[in-house]
This record gives structure tokens, sequence and C-alpha cells, in this order.
């Protein structure tokens, strides 16, 4: 598929801004002063698993960019691979850690609850993404790196969300703030898949795939598996 000028020159705008984005929010956590973290902390456990889980987050934005600009896979297949298995690494320990981090929050159900469902969301895009590359399934691949990556820029679009419902609503209280945040959180992701899959469908991604890949048999997995093993 013929890539536009525009797209790329909005692929080019929004990885800047990701990249951006992530980085100043990492930036506190460098010094590894735990004075300096933006929630409430139960103490230096909660600390250090919650730092794991924003660098290795940061490792899969970072990789995750890299993967959507055009031609990398197909003149450098190699550093396309590579950069993946970077992805994948961020990704994995970050959702774990994230589902973690989610329970230990002092904000209550309110927070906790998208935060979990978002890393469950997240681990399992990954590991999809992961088994159908080593099936090389790639069109189901490349479906699901889309998904995947959707759910990785939510740490990046649920700050936008904040910023834009507190410029909004103005909270005049803690409670009104947590309820901002909440919302944010909650936006962060599930905008970010409905982005997502109606990307997927208007790329025409899902009408490429064969109809075995959309609807499997027991037969067709049963071939497939042959196959992977010889």
């Amino acid at each position: 598929m013929k890539t536009s000028r525009g797209h790329i020159a909005w692929l080019a705008v929004s990885g800047v801004v990701c990249v951006a984005i992530t980085i100043f929010a990492a930036s506190a956590y460098v010094t590894l002063d735990m004075a300096q973290a933006r929630p409430a902390l139960r103490g230096p456990v909660h600390y250090g698993l919650l730092v794991t889980h924003i660098f290795t987050g940061t490792v899969a934005v970072l990789a995750g960019v890299s993967q959507f600009w055009p031609g990398l896979r197909a003149k450098h297949p190699r550093v396309h691979r590579v950069l993946g298995r970077v992805y994948f690494a961020g990704v994995l320990p970050s959702s774990v850690l994230g589902v973690v981090v989610a329970q230990l929050s002092l904000y209550g159900l309110a927070t906790s609850g998208p935060l979990t469902v978002l890393s469950v969301l997240w681990f399992a895009s990954a590991v999809q993404g992961l088994r159908t590359a080593r099936r090389r399934q790639f069109g189901e691949h490349r479906i699901w790196m889309i998904r995947g990556f959707a759910l990785t820029t939510a740490a990046v679009t649920g700050r936008l969300w904040g910023l834009l419902l507190g410029a909004l609503l103005n909270p005049a209280d803690d409670a009104a703030g947590l309820m901002v945040f909440a919302t944010a959180n909650w936006l962060s992701f599930v905008v970010n898949l409905l982005v997502a899959e109606w990307w997927i469908q208007s790329r025409g991604y899902t009408r490429a795939l064969p109809s075995s890949a959309l609807r499997p048999s027991i037969s067709s997995r049963s071939a497939q598996s042959s196959a992977s093993v010889a």
C-alpha cells in the first residue's frame, strides 16, 4: 500500500509528540528520588516497582514508534526485528508491573480499575503480536501491533486527556481532581483502541487476511501447527 506524504508527516509529528511526552514523564524518576514521584506511594518497594514499570514502558514507546516508520521493515528487516524484540521486552514486564502497581494505588478503584484493565489488554495484545510474528502470520501481526501500540501510547494520551479535562472542568477539590484523573485513564486507552480499529478497517488490513485467519477452523490450526514444526 502506497504511503502518502500526509501519512508520513502525521507519523512523524505523532512520533515526536509520543517520544517528547514519554521522556518528560520519565524524567522525574531518573534521579531515583522518591520525593519526586507523582503519585502517593506506600514505600520504597512500591516506588521500585513503579520506576521499573515506567522505564520498561518508556523502552516500549521508544522502540514501538520506530516500528511504524514506513520502509523500515522492507529496507532494514534486521533492524525491524531487533527493535521489535526490544519493544516486547519492554511491554511484557511493564504490563505485568502495571497490574501490580495499580493494586498498590492509594487512590482506590477509580484509578486502579482502568489501569488494571489497560495493563491486562496491553499484555494480551503483546502476546498475540509476538505469537503471530513467530508463526510468520505477518498480516495478523501488523493488526495486533497496531492495537498493542495504541495501548502503549495510552501513557501519552492519558496525560493529554488529563490536561484537557482539567482545563475544561477546573476541579475545585481533591475528589473532583480524582474523577478527572480516573476519566482521563479510561479515555486514554478506550479512545486509542477505537482509533486503532478505525485505522485497521480504513486501511483494509483485515480484508488482506486469508479467510482462515479471520475464522480459523480446527483443520487450519492443525495445518499451521504442522507447518511450524516442519
